[in-house]
């Protein structure tokens, strides 16, 4: 985790930096320094291990609940020594993960032999790990694909142009989605000496079909003679896992195939067809362990990353491929189905009631199921126009193209508010802008709008020199906090506590010029709360309550509120963590907040703001969105916590409406 200072530490600015009589930063303030990482500067800026942290960091997307787990008694130890030769050096961390082959033959399994939802979300897990490492360290990591498809392919009887057009596909979808630290490694980059062939990625088909039994031979001869197969399944647990995983997963994609009947035709008895499954799950291994040893000789410095479980003890650590699922569930073996309530679950196609399902399409094919549901019917008019896709770690755009002329007013408000308890946070692109009136009165349709005294249903967010609030109407970046902490009520023990609106609306009026600044990041804090902590973590914040307080001033603050860390969100019946981030006074020049842990030890507050400091802004569980002029965004304020990253002064304006 991250090791932030304690409160009453975290509270003095480090020596550099300069205050005026009040307190206050002279020169640039802390927070509005405009960065790339999305969790503020200060909370890592003194930490004196940097390969320890970036250890933690890779260790949150690591599978760690196997049974034969031996990642803390020595696999963190070969993790740190492998991250400490590139920090020593200040060079890029280079992770492999080997996978992606081809999709399952068995229509029992997949929608399809192409790419679809499952293999995006992982891309995005890769791409979000690669973000992660760099946002605590300046020389940043890159996560190399090795594609498996010739290594496996021949056995399974899949042809070279499938495999070509699998991974091709793979391809389109980093570039359409922005995924820059995710490189593709071919086998033949692998066979070759010296460093990575520049041109490998753009074989065209007729020459990858060409090159693919050349490449398949070299392959096959590389000599691994001092391997022994029968030993290796008897006494290695990571391989008799693997083993008998393959064993299960070719029950389905053999079914049916010529590898299953006699020369005759006629099928296989159940004594011959296991002997086969057993020869070639043999086979599978073998290949994967030449293949490993080629990896291994390419990248010798890298972090091995693996779709299997494994013990984590080095040299391969397993990749946690989907929250809350088991190793063996890859994409390539798997579909993706979204249940009634949003959740999105991963197994075999034909472990989801068919009855109770419709498949949705993207790029022209089958991409996931989703249980049926009319919320996603806007009617006929608009259905044929609008799309819906699944953002990444949650979330949902609804779009439509510009041409369409459709606006916010044509937008049935009671499916988007549905829409929006279920995704968390829903996106509109392509929609045409609308006034002030007719956006306070759609939103009345989502329910009752809270108005603010100081400025109405419509909070202009835009830059603001008079503004001595807080650092909302600035091109500094904020604290990560929900809105309405300091709006008050009375509670019915007679105690003045904090009254949240439920819902955000925004619309994006003028998007800020600089594309790494002003993005607005929403944290998911029921999802950390399911994927993020450990049961003794939950049980600790479970205990306590915090206190945050901020000066008055012309709108609110002068409450002092203790306030519990887990509470309900009553709409969805989620669990989910209330919290604003200690804003001391050196970071800004406006307003600061202070916050602390009640009834507390000086260890046990200075463990729960390490902890929430790393959380809040960890990737698994953060949506940045950068805005585009004309995007409309509504969020749920009590199951998200969100802050605002730092950006260039830019006529950068939002309008926000909170509805109840």
């Amino acid at each position: 985790m991250v090791v932030c200072l304690p409160p009453s530490e975290f509270s003095r600015p480090p020596v550099d930096i300069k205050l005026d009589s009040n307190g206050k930063p002279t020169g640039t303030a802390p927070a509005a320094v405009v960065c790339k990482a999305h969790r503020p500067w200060w909370f890592t800026a003194e930490l004196p291990d940097q390969a320890a942290r970036l250890t933690e960091v890779i260790s949150h997307f690591l599978f760690l609940d196997g049974k034969d787990n031996r990642f803390q008694t020595c696999g963190r130890r070969f993790l740190y020594d492998v991250l400490s030769h590139h920090v020593q050096q200040q060079e890029k961390i280079e992770l492999v993960f080997p996978g992606f082959p081809f999709k399952s033959p068995s229509a029992r399994k997949v929608l399809g032999r192409l790419p679809d939802l499952g293999e995006e979300l992982l891309l995005h897990r890769l791409e979000a790990l690669a973000c992660a490492i760099e946002d605590d360290y300046a020389p940043g990591a890159i996560v190399r694909i090795v594609s498996d498809g010739i290594v496996y392919g021949e056995l399974l009887g899949q042809s070279d142009a499938n495999v070509y057009q699998y991974n091709s596909e793979l391809r389109k979808i980093c570039v359409e989605n922005r995924l820059e630290h995710l490189t593709f490694v071919r086998l033949v980059d692998l066979l070759q000496e010296g460093p990575l062939s520049a041109n490998s990625n753009e074989m065209t088909p007729e020459e990858y079909v060409r090159d693919a039994p050349i490449i398949r031979s070299q392959f096959l001869a590389h000599d691994i003679s001092h391997y022994n197969i029968e030993d290796s399944i008897s006494k290695d647990s990571g391989v008799i896992r693997t083993y008998r995983g393959y064993l299960k997963f070719l029950e389905l994609d053999l079914d049916g195939t010529s590898m299953m009947m006699d020369p005759d035709g006629n099928p296989l008895s159940g004594k011959q067809r296991d002997k086969v499954r057993r020869q070639l799950a043999k086979k599978m291994i073998v290949n994967g362990t030449k293949f490993s040893d080629l990896v291994q000789a390419k990248f010798p410095n890298c972090v091995r990353l693996s779709c299997h479980e494994h013990p984590n003890e080095g040299p391969k650590f397993a990749l946690n491929l989907f929250p809350g699922s088991r190793m063996s569930a890859t994409p390539w073996h798997n579909v993706i189905y979204e249940a009634a309530d949003g959740r999105l679950q991963i197994g075999a196609l034909q472990s989801f009631d068919k009855k109770n399902y419709e498949i949705v399409s993207k790029y022209d094919r089958p991409y996931y199921v989703r249980e049926k549901s009319s919320v996603y019917s806007f009617g006929s008019q608009l259905d044929a126009q609008i799309s819906f896709t699944r953002n990444f770690p949650f979330g949902l755009t609804v779009s439509c193209a510009p041409s369409a002329g459709l606006s916010f007013n044509d937008l049935p408000m009671d499916k988007l508010r549905k829409l929006t308890t279920m995704h968390s946070c829903v996106l509109l692109r392509g929609f045409s802008k609308v006034d002030r009136d007719d956006m306070t009165k759609k939103s009345e349709e989502l329910g009752p709008i809270l108005r603010w005294p100081a400025y109405g249903a419509i909070f202009e967010l835009k830059e603001n020199p008079n503004w001595d609030v807080n650092s909302s109407l600035t091109c500094e970046a904020m604290p990560m906090h929900y809105d309405g902490v300091f709006k008050t009520k009375t509670d019915e023990h007679g105690r003045i506590t904090n009254d949240p609106p439920q819902f955000q609306v925004f619309q994006c009026i003028q998007a800020p010029g600089n594309q790494e600044g002003g993005q607005t990041i929403l944290t998911n804090t029921a999802d950390i709360l399911r994927y993020g902590v450990t049961p003794s973590q939950r049980q600790l914040l479970s205990s306590k309550t915090w206190t945050v307080y901020t000066p008055q001033n012309t709108v609110f603050g002068g409450d002092h509120f203790k306030l519990p860390l887990i509470t309900q969100n009553e709409l969805t019946g989620h669990d989910i963590l209330r919290w604003h981030d200690p804003w001391p006074q050196w970071v800004t020049k406006f307003k600061a907040t202070n916050v602390g842990i009640s009834d507390s030890t000086r260890e046990e507050e200075a463990t729960i703001v390490d902890l929430l400091s790393d959380l809040l802004y960890d990737r698994r569980f953060c949506f940045a969105h950068t805005w585009e002029t004309g995007d409309f965004l509504l969020a749920d304020n009590v199951e998200l916590l969100h802050t605002r990253t730092a950006f260039v002064p830019s006529p950068r304006e939002l309008w926000r409406i909170h509805v109840n």
